[in-house]
């Protein structure tokens, strides 16, 4: 049996990486861009504004949207990070600029960068490339002594390309500052390029403001600086192999502990809500078997058959109205908190009344998740029981004057129990990963809301973990059901 446990657990790493892929698949085959979601716009309000179009750009490239499929795929299994703060081992590249065509004043086109910053080098340290983005900023605006900024920011040598190109960019949208600004940088430009990084000789000759701008992003990100950059290292582990699962793309916290947090509302309240049902299923169940076709077999069955039909938001919402603050005005009748799974002040309690609030909190929500699952349970003890009680062995039983007690609980329980297990692989992500809608009605912070929250937003990180964590609680509740087959019936075996 152990051994029989260990493969299914390594089973499980490459099962998982399936699951990943497919639903990395249909997310990036469903309709709509998650930038356009996060930043609140539709494509239709984007078109002809350039700063949007950058902010557009930017959020892709901050989140590895630009990319090629196959790498956001591998990014996000890990257990490397690919992104630009990723493993050292890999390069990125650069996504800071977008083109388009200028038009000069003696009729020609031009293409240049749309004026976004551009990133630093990644061996450049963050205070360092602040520092240096401020003098850079400073010296196109001709604040202080240019000559002690230029050579400060030669001193930096190439690290300080980057915040001299997005300067030179800014002073050709600030006409204030323009030409004394590309004077300053394209000058500190040819000293740096010409004595340390060997520029080309057209790039000393460009003239004119777009020229200038224009040949010197070329060398930047083709000529000289190339394409792409080596990956800082300073995070170099990321990905789902590495427990890694990102962070939300709106607030900007990380996905794997947000998750955790909302699994321990959920998984508590789902498996409450597993243990009732089959505490209420199975007895339920063999009662209606052993008194088939008699009025009580009948009105278990319309009562099942009617709870089974409940839409569950419909009987989360009558359960407010019954015992909440609606309910009827009588003086024996039970009200329950309704809203969250604690009171407003329940960090001032003590422990036994804190688990007497969440307790009170809890029993609508359970309630909600239950009342549907044993209906069908019961249902299926039923038929499971009618099914073993008609065998051979059971007839041979009853021949022998065992009595039907005894015939019922020790020789076809645990047979007629083997469907019922079946189902708790199906319960139990179900109830988990599909308590939305019971979560939204009682305003409880699940894995479900979080699921329903992502969804709204076209949250990749978010969506990808959810639905992956679904799949993992498949995979546990298959196995802990195989594990219990052998329990319910020893004669069957994993060797």
């Amino acid at each position: 049996m152990f051994a029989f446990i260990v493969r299914r657990l390594l089973l499980m790493i490459p099962t998982t990486v399936g699951i990943a892929l497919v639903v990395f698949t249909l997310y990036h085959a469903a309709p709509g861009d998650p930038a356009t979601v996060m930043i609140g716009m539709g494509s239709a309000d984007m078109e002809g504004n350039a700063d949007r179009e950058a902010r557009i750009t930017a959020f892709r490239t901050e989140h590895g949207l630009d990319r090629s499929l196959m790498v956001q795929f591998l990014a996000y299994i890990g257990p490397f990070n690919l992104l630009r703060d990723g493993h050292s081992w890999f390069s990125s590249p650069y996504g800071e600029r977008t083109l388009r065509e200028v038009q000069l004043d003696d009729g020609g086109l031009i293409v240049e960068g749309v004026a976004l910053p551009i990133a630093a080098l990644a061996s450049t340290d963050e205070e360092l490339a602040a520092s240096l983005a401020g003098l850079a900023q400073s010296l196109r605006k001709g604040d202080g002594d240019v000559d002690a900024l230029g050579a400060t920011l030669a001193k930096a040598g190439e690290d300080a390309l980057a915040p001299l190109l997005t300067q030179l960019h800014e002073a050709l949208v600030d006409a204030q500052f323009y030409e004394a600004g590309i004077r300053n940088i394209s000058g500190l430009l040819t000293r740096l390029t010409a004595h340390e990084l060997d520029l080309p000789e057209e790039y000393l000759a460009a003239e004119g403001p777009a020229a200038i701008v224009r040949q010197w992003f070329g060398w930047y990100y083709s000529a000289g600086g190339g394409r792409r950059v080596q990956n800082t290292g300073t995070r170099p582990w990321a990905g789902l192999l590495a427990l890694d699962l990102g962070r939300e793309m709106q607030r900007k916290t990380p996905v794997f502990p947000e998750l955790l947090r909302r699994l321990s509302v959920s998984v508590p309240l789902s498996l409450v809500a597993i243990l009732v049902s089959y505490l209420i299923a199975v007895p339920l169940g063999i009662f209606s078997a052993r008194r088939r076709g008699t009025k009580l077999d009948g009105f278990a069955t319309i009562i099942v058959f009617v709870l089974y039909s409940v839409p569950t938001f419909w009987a989360g919402l009558m359960l407010i109205l019954a015992f909440g603050v609606t309910g009827p005005d009588w003086w024996w009748w039970p009200r329950l908190p309704f809203l969250g799974l604690h009171d407003k002040d329940a960090a001032l309690m003590g422990t036994w009344e804190y688990m007497w609030d969440t307790a009170k909190h809890a029993i609508l929500p359970v309630v909600t998740l239950t009342y549907a699952s044993f209906a069908y349970l019961s249902r299926q003890m039923r038929a499971g029981l009618l099914d073993v009680v008609s065998q051979d062995y059971i007839r041979t039983a009853r021949a022998k004057g065992v009595s039907e007690r005894v015939v019922i609980y020790k020789h076809a329980l645990r047979n007629a129990l083997i469907p019922v297990i079946t189902l708790f692989a199906s319960v139990l992500p179900l109830l988990i990963g599909g308590s939305i809608i019971v979560e939204t009605v009682f305003d409880i912070q699940g894995m479900g809301k979080y699921a329903f929250e992502g969804l709204l937003r076209r949250d990749y990180y978010v969506i990808m973990a959810t639905t992956i964590m679904v799949g993992v609680m498949t995979q546990f509740g298959i196995l802990i059901s195989d594990v219990a087959y052998s329990l319910a019936d020893p004669r069957i075996r994993h060797d």
